[in-house]
């Protein structure tokens, strides 16, 4: 028996109780949807995280340890020439300091929207010193988008990050009027002469944005902080003086962060190398404590994080292949108790047990594929809903795009074909079992 007519005669009777196909397809397209979409949404996170992280790994930002804010922290002017002369500074790409701004947003909050916490978004304003070395470190600057152009220094100029462009495009455009409110009294004009490429960027939006990060030439944060550091305007010292401040340990020139970025790309030589340079930079400041913010550690957390997951999703996988190969074999099972005169006159004809056996299990992996493609289908549609849901919802929209990578499509079909074979190999056999003769004799 050739076993190409096998394979076609099983193939054409897979559809022929339509009853047994539908109830197949079903249970099978329902465990698909399920894996294709938690697939889709681990692979669009870890897309997303080693974006992030591969970026950002090598990265970290020093400020003050007491500081409650990063605007409220000042470091020595030339902090920068004293970690280039680290005994490691070879290990250092690029060094930029910044200088904040206690902005808040009291002109703007009603069109700012949320963070994904449902609390109103914020603005950091920050100052930077050196265009070229920031956009070493972080590339939300490499790049601006059409008719956009970089600040000017010594101008009070500003660029903002596309978000806040793409959600209020009304308001916010290259050519319009930036306002500053500081202390919800003091505000200070600028013009929009740019917008970023990138959504977000940084280390503190490097997994969910809680603020937008507008940047300005530091001559303008100079300007700001000159104005409210002023022994002659009272009401300047409202940011300051309510959190234990004193205004006066204040100075326009100080900048309140320092990023660095390092050549390293694990977690455990970034967290040496801070250790190291830490120890030396208080050596060199004793007046000062440092502390750091890096996303290594973040990310050793979170390659434990991905393990766990990936271990999950194969149980899960298991599970599905499990309860999917169980549904296909109750369906096979009632169609084969309904065909036994088919299977005894199949033998009588000349098929081997081995053929029948084989037949089934083509028929049950032909459901398969079918139940497969179903189920991808369905799993595009529970996506959008899910993300629509997501969206829609108080914690706001995800920080991550699901994906469906052809790698998950061949799991699908896969899952499927495994499916077909575990769900129709014990029919099969109950089918190959059959004795023509007391088939035929009705008994």
């Amino acid at each position: 028996m050739k076993i190409g007519k096998v394979t076609w005669f099983a193939f054409r009777n897979a559809f022929r109780r339509k009853i047994v196909a539908i109830l197949a397809i079903v249970g099978i397209s329902i465990a698909i949807t399920m894996q294709v979409t938690i697939n889709a949404f681990t692979t669009g996170m870890d897309e997303t995280f080693a974006d992030i992280f591969g970026e950002l790994v090598g990265t970290f930002q020093l400020q003050e340890t007491d500081a409650p804010f990063s605007y409220a922290s000042q470091l020595p002017a030339n902090i920068t020439e004293t970690i280039l002369g680290f005994e490691n500074s070879s290990d250092i790409v690029a060094v930029a300091t910044e200088q904040n701004l206690p902005a808040t947003v009291n002109n703007y909050t009603d069109i700012l929207g949320t963070t994904v916490f449902g609390t109103p978004m914020g603005m950091n304003i920050r100052g930077i010193e050196d265009l070229d070395d920031f956009s070493e470190i972080f590339s939300e600057l490499e790049e601006l988008t059409e008719g956009s152009r970089y600040f000017e220094y010594n101008q009070d100029e500003c660029i903002i990050p596309y978000a806040l462009y793409e959600n209020n495009s009304e308001v916010f455009d290259v050519g319009k009027t930036f306002s500053l409110m500081i202390n919800s009294t003091y505000t200070y004009d600028l013009e929009i002469v740019g917008v970023t490429s990138a959504l977000v960027g940084g280390l503190q939006q490097s997994v969910m944005a809680l603020a937008y990060d507008i940047y300005v030439p530091i001559n303008v944060t100079n300007n700001v902080l000159y104005e409210l550091l002023r022994n002659d305007t009272m009401n300047s010292m409202m940011h300051y003086v309510p959190f234990g401040l004193d205004p006066t340990q204040f100075g326009i020139d100080s900048p309140n962060l320092v990023s660095i970025r390092t050549s390293f790309d694990n977690s455990v030589d970034v967290e040496n190398f801070i250790e190291d340079l830490t120890v030396y930079l208080e050596v060199q400041y004793p007046e000062i404590k440092f502390s750091s913010l890096s996303l290594a550690s973040a990310l050793e957390t979170m390659d434990d994080l991905m393990a766990t997951q990936d271990i999950v999703i194969t149980v899960v996988t298991i599970i599905i292949i499990i309860s999917g190969s169980m549904g296909v074999i109750i369906a096979q099972l009632v169609g084969v108790e309904g065909r036994s005169k088919e299977f005894a006159i199949l033998k009588a004809t000349g098929w081997k047990e081995g053929h029948i056996i084989y037949s089934v299990i083509i028929e049950s992996v032909t459901l398969g594929i079918a139940g497969s493609l179903v189920g991808v289908l369905l799993s595009f549609v529970s996506i959008k809903g899910l993300e629509r849901l997501m969206g829609s919802s108080d914690i706001g929209s995800m920080p991550f795009s699901p994906v469906i990578t052809f790698g998950i499509f061949m799991t699908a079909i896969g899952i499927a074909v495994g499916i077909g074979i575990l769900g129709g190999l014990y029919p099969g056999i109950r089918a190959s079992s059959v004795k023509p003769m007391e088939v035929l004799q009705g008994s």
